[in-house]
């Protein structure tokens, strides 16, 4: 399948501006945004990151056992524990990534209603994914979150008119995608536990909450995955002329750029809660929400 897509990818980036060289051309640009960069809203929100290692437990029945430390706390903990500790510990929290998208492109119209673009999109976050907790002041849990992603779609589609100045269209294709996610940060909640046990702390509560951190401490860690390759994408969207060769255009595109990237931590908290060399999907694609200008040539 992935050959089929590749053959197809070339076919249409290197024969088809060739084809119909009387139809009408444009050169194309456009700025949108895309929400829940990486499919990582939820890790980050509510969910965390399990560690690969385990701290000793007690049920309320007197049971003992094991339960995973965590590498990446949830922003929900972070804001339980503010709300527990009578403002010992601080929490600042700023969701899922949301990324700025550019974007530039040619077009050419075939036959009566047909088209086909290629186009190049470059996608960076913004804002969101940064989380600090910190604990009488002191910093103990810092990780910021960075996205950046290329792709390169190449589309056939259909176009019509729905007045004189105006058409909606909608189209399908390839794209090559290059990019990937970033964490870097600090993980001390373990040492915030010791020294509440030190301190002879004995709320149950506050010392179940602050148990899981890494142990080692995360310090300084810098994890980051970069992938490549080729997968399909679609389009839908309407344009309206605005001058003899001028058209405004607003378009959603859904691009399914996956696959599983490796990354190395280097924090020796890192490498012992999830591996020396981790594997995790890299989710590129997503909704893109454009709107854009383009020019008739």
């Amino acid at each position: 399948m992935i050959q089929t897509a590749k053959k197809t990818f070339l076919i249409l980036l290197f024969l088809l501006p060739g084809i119909y060289l009387n139809a009408k051309s444009y050169v194309m640009g456009s700025a949108g945004l895309q929400f829940d960069l990486g499919d990582l809203g939820s890790t980050i929100s509510t969910d965390g990151l399990d560690s690969s290692t385990n701290y000793k437990a007690t049920a309320t029945d007197g049971t003992t056992g094991v339960l995973p430390r965590r590498a990446v706390i949830a922003e929900n903990r972070l804001l339980t524990l503010q709300h527990s500790s009578n403002g010992l510990i601080s929490a600042k929290t700023n969701g899922a990534m949301t990324g700025l998208t550019l974007s530039l492109g040619y077009e050419q119209d075939f036959g009566k209603a047909f088209f086909w673009r290629v186009n190049a999109h470059y996608t960076r976050k913004i804002m969101g994914g940064d989380t600090e907790a910190k604990f009488a002041g002191q910093s103990f849990y810092h990780m910021t979150w960075d996205y950046n992603a290329i792709q390169i779609p190449v589309n056939v589609g259909i176009k019509l008119s729905v007045s004189e100045d105006a058409a909606i269209y909608i189209g399908a294709g390839v794209h090559y995608f290059k990019g990937g996610w970033s964490l870097a940060g600090n993980n001390r909640l373990n040492d915030v536990h010791d020294f509440l046990v030190n301190a002879n702390i004995t709320d149950t509560t506050v010392l179940g909450l602050v148990a899981d951190g890494t142990d080692p401490s995360a310090n300084w860690e810098s994890t980051k995955f970069n992938v490549s390759g080729i997968a399909p994408n679609w389009l839908i969207g309407a344009q309206s002329k605005i001058s003899d060769k001028g058209h405004i255009y607003m378009e959603v595109e859904t691009l399914f750029s996956f696959k599983y990237g490796i990354a190395h931590p280097r924090s020796e908290g890192g490498a012992v809660g999830l591996a020396p060399s981790v594997a995790y999907p890299q989710v590129l694609g997503g909704n893109q929400y454009r709107f854009g200008y383009k020019h008739e040539i």
